[in-house]
This record gives structure tokens, sequence and C-alpha cells, in this order.
């Protein structure tokens, strides 16, 4: 007699996820409002604060639950300067864009604000753009670099994207290209 209300709790739940996508795919997030995302879901504004305390978690959760959150992992052809360029390039291009741009300081607002949300972002993105970049990284025969040193690179990388997005400056896949070769020179450097 449980199951019942878990499979409709459930089936609601999916169904608010794809309204939120798909409202923020079809008119963005200004103009996303709890109003048409229960109308379009076919639930109550009462579910939906339910188990989402505001517009930008709920944003947040359903941007999580996709799977194409981030580029693919770099690519091994022997060169890891090139790699590891491209790779930065790819992700400015996507984090770059004015809808990457509006879903990476949507997440990180809602991150800040509620640790269930931060827990989820770095499981679907952050962590998974890490542990990419640092297994090229590791690979890598002609650079030598202890893991602390590979995981700073990687932060260096990832970090000055980031930083541009969330101060509002320009990211560029020739800028991020040129980061990702400057942090690798260092480590090459010693």
């Amino acid at each position: 007699m449980t199951e019942a209300p878990r499979r409709r709790s459930e089936r609601a739940r999916v169904a608010i996820l794809d309204a939120t996508n798909e409202l923020l795919h079809a008119h963005g997030l200004e103009q996303l409002s709890i109003e048409a995302v229960a109308a379009r879901a076919g639930v109550g504004k009462q579910t939906i604060y339910r188990w989402w305390p505001n517009r930008a978690v709920l944003v947040a959760d359903a941007l999580l639950e996709r799977d194409d959150l981030g580029p693919a992992a770099p690519a091994d052809t022997g060169d890891v300067f090139a790699d590891l360029g491209r790779w930065a390039g790819h992700l400015a291009a996507s984090l770059g864009s004015p809808r990457g741009a509006a879903t990476l300081r949507m997440l990180t607002a809602a991150a800040t604000d509620d640790e269930e949300t931060s827990r989820r972002l770095h499981e679907k993105f952050s962590g998974p753009l890490q542990e990419q970049a640092n297994a090229r990284l590791a690979a890598a025969s002609d650079l030598p670099a202890t893991a602390a040193q590979r995981r700073n690179a990687v932060d260096a990388i990832i970090g000055f994207m980031v930083f541009r997005v969330l101060a509002h400056q320009q990211l560029t896949r020739r800028g991020a290209t040129e980061m990702a070769r400057s942090v690798l020179r260092g480590l090459q450097a010693g």
C-alpha cells in the first residue's frame, strides 16, 4: 500500500524536472517560474516547494539530472599539451556560451545555498572534469608531476574558466587553451 504514493511522487518529481528543463530550453531562465513549472508538470506549487526550497535549487536539480554537462574526456594523442589545450577549449566554448554561463551561474548560486546541490554538482560536473583531466596528465610520461601537482594544475585550468564566467568576463577557446598550455609549461619546468 505504501508503494503507490511513492510511484506517484516519483512520477511527479520526474514531471517537474522534465517541465523545468523544457521551460528552460524554450524560454530561458529569466522566464522560468514555479507557477509555469507547476502548470506544465500538472502539479500544485506546494508539491514543488515540498521538494525544492526555491527556484535556483529546482533548476540546479533539473540541470544535474542531465548527462551533457561537460565535454568528453581529453583525447590521448601522445601530446598532452595539445590534448588538454583542446579539452580546455571545448570546455570554454560550453561554459562561455550564453546558455552555459547562465547554467554555471545558476548551479553555483544553488550550490552555495544548498549542501545537497553542492554535493551533486561535484558528483556530476566538477568531479568528473577534474578526474578526466587528471587521468590525462597522469598518462603523460613526458610530464612528470606528483598527484598533488596534477590536481593543482587541473584546478588552475578549471578555476580560470569558472572565475571568468562568474565575474562576467569574456571566456574564449583561445584563452582557455593558452591557460592550459601555460599551466602545463609550469608543470614541465618543475
